[in-house]
């Protein structure tokens, strides 16, 4: 693959060669832009350069980085489940039958036709009904 230093050089000499090209405004021409050509060529290969050491350097920091990470966050894996499902308010109700302290959110409470049962023994610990009829009674006393 030809750089684009080559090219120039390639260009160059094609004028320097040609005895066709005799006219010195054109030879003068010629010469100008080849000039600014090689300008733009230092240019460029001074940007590939930066763009290079800016690469090799955002790889060191993003390697800093996932070290910082594992040393901070030693338990990252919980850490990105509790982002992604952050922590609703529970309730812990004891079962009457058996004991077992049951845990659900706390948005169950203010639903309507939920019934919440004891995964051990399967005895009904809430049920919203039940809470609604208890709201009624207190209204009619």
């Amino acid at each position: 693959m030809e750089t684009i230093r080559e090219k120039i050089a390639y260009l160059r000499g094609i004028i320097d060669g040609d005895p066709s090209i005799k006219d010195d405004r054109v030879r003068f021409l010629f010469e100008r832009i080849l000039l600014v050509l090689d300008d733009i060529t230092d240019d460029l290969e001074n940007v590939v350069m930066a763009q290079e050491e800016l690469e090799d350097y955002v790889g060191e920091i993003d390697f800093d980085l996932a070290n910082l990470e594992d040393d901070f966050y030693q338990d990252s894996e919980d850490k990105e489940f509790d982002k992604c499902f952050p922590e609703e308010p529970m309730i812990e109700m004891e079962c009457p039958s058996c004991q077992e302290v049951v845990c659900f959110d706390e948005g169950f409470l203010y639903d309507d036709d939920v019934q919440i049962t004891c995964p051990n023994c399967s005895t009904v610990i809430f049920d919203t009904r039940e809470v609604d009829d208890l709201d009624f009674e207190d209204d009619e006393n």
